[in-house]
């Protein structure tokens, strides 16, 4: 199994998927893909966990540092810069490509793993704190609107308070 150090997410349009950029702990570089019908799935079991955790969320977040939670574990827009002026994974063409066809979510105590599997039996793990947790839906989210896919497969909070991209993706 890859443990995954570092993942940099984007839209594909030629794909219609998102791209995990993902960096291994041995500093290996993959490509996984994620469909939307997956996504949507993931996004709405983490929403409805962050939804549950607020008491949790606010003491994990105290212990982070970050004083005030958001309600129901929504993003801030300072939590997505912060999570921009990070260096992206780059992928190369002749990186390992996966789909990724099942994720197992393991909850703990301060956060939550991600089991990434794809069919060959090629699996990957990245673990979140609550705050990166919550940070990462609303990347994905961000995502989400950039892809155009439909806004009512998620949970209707998550874009209460994410940040909106512009689309900046040529239309033909």
């Amino acid at each position: 199994m890859y443990r995954l150090k570092k993942v940099t997410a984007e839209f594909i349009e030629t794909e219609d998927r998102i791209r995990l950029s993902a960096l291994t702990a041995d500093d290996k570089t993959l490509a996984l893909w994620l469909t939307q019908r997956l996504l949507s799935r993931l996004i709405t079991h983490l929403a409805k966990w962050l939804e549950k955790k607020p008491a949790d969320l606010s003491k994990a977040l105290d212990n982070e540092s970050n004083p005030q939670p958001e309600p129901h574990g929504s993003v801030k827009k300072s939590d997505s810069a912060s999570l921009q002026d990070q260096t992206s994974v780059k992928i190369k063409k002749s990186d390992e490509s996966i789909l990724i066809t099942e994720v197992d979510v393991k909850f703990g105590d301060n956060g939550i793993a991600l089991i990434l599997k794809s069919e060959k039996e090629t699996n990957a793990e990245i673990s979140f704190t609550l705050s990166e947790a919550r940070q990462w839906v609303g990347m994905l989210h961000s995502l989400w609107h950039k892809a155009e896919w439909p806004s009512s497969l998620l949970p209707q909070w998550i874009g209460d308070n994410s940040p909106q991209e512009t689309s900046t993706n040529i239309i033909h």
